[in-house]
């Protein structure tokens, strides 16, 4: 099992890769089209700015024993947030997110064993851990989301079987995934008829997560399923 601390460093480093990602960001880069549909890596930028600070709110919040939203206004808020700033000069965008970055990384070094349990609010009522998580997962996801380089090949076995366990809801009732990655192991998930797929772990954890995987995915039912949005209650942002 992935210690706290394990997943702290973790976090730490794909911060780390993130900064150096977008640190070449300019004018003309900012308002190229990111990998994901209808967004410009502009759009990605305001998002990771948006998450960021609200995760850091989250922080304050619990070790100050009061409680919010993870966003103001719910999905509606996080919209319009990441519209604001969207357009926002580049070098601006690239310093808030990289400030933000280096805040939210020093406020999950200090935390101690006890606070990690403190109530938060981030897709449901949960605990600072849940929010911890959340961010090495926004931050690996989005480092493939900027269309700079970087794909989900770069995914650790680690972040893998966390995305499997993690967006197991995206799993239509009555059926059954089971992953298998040569080399790497089998992880099923659901429960119901089994179809099989095959492919690098990376690439099966990145078609769940719906990103584009880097090679091909055999299946056994000789084509890839159909998969359920991942729900998103009021508190939640829309991310994965």
């Amino acid at each position: 099992m992935t210690s706290i601390d394990q997943v702290v460093a973790r976090v730490a480093s794909a911060h780390e890769r993130e900064r150096a990602l977008i640190q070449g960001i300019d004018e003309h880069s900012a308002r190229a089209p990111s990998l994901l549909p209808g967004w410009t890596r502009g759009h990605v930028l305001s998002c990771r700015l948006a998450f960021l600070r609200a995760a850091r709110r989250q922080v304050d919040n619990a070790l100050a024993g009061s409680s919010s939203d993870f966003y103001d206004g719910g999905k509606p808020g996080r919209e319009t947030e990441i519209d604001k700033h969207a357009n926002s000069p580049a070098d601006w965008l690239v310093a808030a997110v990289q400030r933000a970055i280096l805040g939210l990384d020093q406020a999950w070094a200090e935390m101690s064993e006890a606070d990690w349990l403190r109530p938060a609010n981030y897709r449901e009522p949960c605990t600072l851990a849940s929010v911890l998580q959340g961010s090495w997962r926004e931050s690996e996801i989005h480092c493939v989301d900027y269309g700079l380089g970087v794909d989900v090949a770069s995914w650790s076995p680690d972040f893998c079987a966390h995305l499997f366990d993690f967006l197991r809801p995206r799993v239509p009732e009555n059926l059954q995934l089971e992953f298998k990655a040569p080399g790497e192991g089998i992880w099923r998930i659901g429960d119901g008829d089994r179809v099989t797929l095959t492919g690098s772990l990376p690439d099966l954890a990145g078609w769940l997560a719906g990103r584009e995987p880097a090679g091909p995915i055999e299946s056994s039912a000789g084509s890839l399923p159909s998969l359920q949005r991942l729900r998103r209650p009021h508190r939640s942002p829309a991310t994965e």
